[in-house]
This record gives structure tokens, sequence and C-alpha cells, in this order.
């Protein structure tokens, strides 16, 4: 948009004494005369811009304009550079790439990344192709307000087919979300990307309902599992697990290589996998129905085996 554009401008030229129109024309991928055109509306605007002709000149803005040239610091901006650059990993959308390119050129950085002390990355198992082009389908399909057609198994295993109206794309626990308007269930619903074995998206589109984003409910909005508190026995291995997921203050010293955890768990196969994935690192503490339901649990799959 020509407002957005204006703005860059400015933005620019508050960090960089001056800037070619050539180059303001590939940074915003119009034309030069484009990027004239512009110059001349922001100095019927009142905004102080020059033009120096040269080899060495440019565009530039007066140095007494009262917006202070450190609006954005090159410390604002190498953060907002490092947010940009772990956040273009998840999310391959060309306006994130316009947008990093953008920040980096007023910088001065068009080549390489901004120093900084911090670094992020997110090139997880999550992080496939596969999924990283089932979030720029949905990305576009959000914004052009889209239809989109799922395959879907839920938690239960069951497999059915849903036609969504997207309006929220979250990144949770290393695991990309889906927050829809369901045609089937009359509700907003909450869909892990992961379960989705097929996508469709529609050429038709919708008139976007109310749409607040509310606390993350993977479940959808149905009633949540039945929680048990857990007494578990930990060693310095699974230690780490559990203080990443509930906190170290669940934790308390058992002995030199122990800890006695108590964690929130769903008495069903959710919370069991989950003491599962921590293998002989854990043990449970304490019996009751959580502990019937695990030892159950065991034996169905000790039975697989028989």
């Amino acid at each position: 948009m020509k407002i957005e554009r204006l703005i860059g401008i400015i933005m620019l030229l508050l960090q960089r004494e001056l800037v070619s129109a050539a180059e303001m024309a590939t940074m915003f991928e119009v034309t030069k005369r484009t990027i004239y055109r512009d110059i001349d509306t922001l100095s019927m605007a009142n905004i102080p811009i020059y033009t120096m002709p040269g080899v060495k000149g440019g565009i530039g803005i007066m140095p007494t304009y009262k917006v202070d040239k450190k609006l954005l610091t090159a410390e604002d901006l190498t953060a907002i550079i490092t947010g940009l650059s772990g956040f273009e990993q998840l999310l391959s959308s060309s306006d994130i790439k316009k947008t990093l390119l953008k920040m980096k050129n007023m910088m001065g950085h068009t080549n390489e990344g901004a120093t900084s002390a911090i670094s992020l990355d997110f090139s997880t198992l999550a992080m496939k192709q596969e999924f990283n082009d089932k979030v720029e389908s949905l990305h576009l399909a959000i914004k052009k307000h889209q239809f989109v057609t799922l395959i879907y198994i839920d938690r239960d295993g069951n497999e059915t087919m849903r036609q969504i109206e997207p309006y929220h794309l979250l990144f949770r626990n290393r695991s990309w979300y889906l927050q829809g308007y369901s045609a089937e269930r009359k509700d907003f619903r909450t869909f892990k990307l992961s379960r989705i074995l097929n996508l469709e998206v529609s050429a038709k589109t919708f008139e976007p309902r109310p749409f607040r984003l509310k606390p993350f409910t993977p479940s959808g909005g149905r009633a949540s599992f039945q929680m048990a508190e857990v007494s578990i026995v930990i060693d310095k291995i699974a230690r780490e697990q559990i203080a990443l997921r509930f906190g170290a203050d669940t934790i308390e010293p058992l002995g030199k290589s122990q800890f006695l955890a108590k964690v929130m768990l769903p008495n069903h196969e959710a919370g069991y996998r989950f003491l599962l994935s921590l293998g002989k690192h854990v043990t449970i503490h304490k019996t009751g129905d959580f502990y019937d339901g695990f030892i159950s649990y065991l034996k169905q799959i000790q039975s697989k085996y028989e």
C-alpha cells in the first residue's frame, strides 16, 4: 500500500543520509518513477526531503526535521532483524522476506545478517518442508479469506473432513496450530497441523466473522481430560524435560542423584505416553488411579509383543 511505502521511505531516510531512487525502487518493488512521485507527495506534506545529483547523490531528509533520528536505534533494528530472521524459518512468507530486507537495508546490511549477541534457530523436526508448505498455504488463505478443507485426525484417532474458515496461525511448543471456524461444528476450533492428512485451499471466499484471539485451547473447546497430580521420581536426565514442561519449582532434591516432582498429567493415554517418553529415567512414586491406568496401558503394549 502507498501509505506503508511512504512511512517506509521516511524511516529509511531517518536512518541513512542519502539513498538513491534506484535502491529505493528495488527495496519497495516499484519503479523509479513511482519513488519520485512518492517524494513529491512527501514534499507536499511538508516533509523536508531534498535530492542531490551526481554519482554519490541521492534522496535525503533535512537534519533539522523534528522527528528524532533515533526513533529506531541501531540496537532496535538489530533486535527486530534477529526476531524476523528466526520467524522467517517458521513462515517462508514473501511479506516477511520484504520486511527483513527493508530492515537490513536500513542497517546497511544487504548481504549479511545483523550483528547480534543472540540468534534464533527453529530448524526442528516440526519445521520440515511439508509443514512450511502447509503454514504458507494457510497464511495466504487467512489473508485472502479463503475456505480450506481438511482431512483431520483428532486426538482420539478419528478421521474427519472439515470445512474451515481460517483466522489465525499459532506456533507453540514446537508445533503449529490453526484456529478457525468449523462449518461442521458451527463454532471456532483449534487444529494441530501435524494431524492434518490433507489440506486443500478453495478459491471460494468467505465474509470474515468477528474473531478474537482466545487463550490457547488445543482441545478445540471440548472438555479436557481428567487431570491428576502425579508424584514421580526422576534422575538428572529426566529433570531437564520436567523442568522445561512444568517448571523447576515442581522439582525438589531426593538424595544425591534423584529428584521428586509433583506434576499434573491427564489420566489418559496422552499422560501415559509422556511418561513413556522419559523411559527408564522416571518412576511413579505413589499408587492411585493414574498409577493403575498407567500399568494397564503398559500391559496393553506388552500384549502386542507376546
